[in-house]
């Protein structure tokens, strides 16, 4: 009797650790990110104009699918990302939106949160692969941003 309440103890404990992990995981996808971005730039196959945008996690479970938004609500573009790592684990010390400059287009290439060691990964689209493939030189470019829990 002893030994089934303590199994029943420790999985209570293990059961409650856990929810908070999720709970934790969960409410750090509930943040959003504020980005003013001073150029036109592409996400996916949709240019958006220089402007004043909101960046969110769609589903708290899956922290690859992201909304991009314009202040104003006309613009908006559901995006699906990879997971990229910080080096050596180490979590990010600023909030900044990376942006790959090929020629006089920008593409929307990385988003990262300050305190997170993961960040978002966009999958580079046809028409920046095909500017690559000219040999264009790419540059890199990070815009401040600014996360909102």
């Amino acid at each position: 009797m002893i030994r089934n309440l303590g199994k029943v103890f420790l999985a209570l404990c293990f059961l409650t650790v856990g929810g908070g992990a999720v709970a934790n995981a969960q409410i750090d996808r509930d943040s959003r990110i504020e980005a003013n971005v001073p150029f036109a730039f592409v996400v996916v196959n949709t240019t958006l104009p220089a402007g004043k945008y909101e960046i969110k996690w769609i589903d708290g479970n899956s922290p690859t699918v992201l909304e991009i938004r314009s202040y104003n609500g006309r613009r908006a573009v559901i995006f699906d990302t990879d997971v990229k790592r910080t080096p050596n684990d180490e979590p990010a010390n600023k909030t900044e939106l990376i942006f790959n400059k090929i020629g006089d287009k920008y593409f929307l290439s990385q988003i990262w949160a300050d305190g997170d060691v993961n960040g978002n990964q966009l999958e580079k689209s046809k028409t920046e692969k095909s500017l690559e493939g000219d040999g264009t030189q790419t540059e890199r470019h990070s815009i401040a941003a600014i996360r909102k829990r």
